[in-house]
């Protein structure tokens, strides 16, 4: 984990609402999509869960 438990539930906190801000903004699904797939991906790299990029190294090996 990048950070102390006690600002990653901070963080999850505010994650929470920042989709639900998403949802409400009447923004295309495609895009709220994209904004929520990325912040979570932000959360999920914070907890060690996610490396940027990782995706794509399993591929070219496949």
């Amino acid at each position: 984990m990048k950070t102390d438990n006690k600002t990653l539930d901070e963080i999850i906190k505010l994650h929470t609402e920042y989709v639900k801000e998403i949802d409400h903004s009447g923004i295309k699904p495609l895009s709220a999509n994209i904004y929520k797939n990325n912040s979570y991906n932000f959360v999920r790299w914070i907890r060690d869960e996610f490396s940027p990029g990782s995706s794509k190294s399993k591929r070219k090996e496949a």
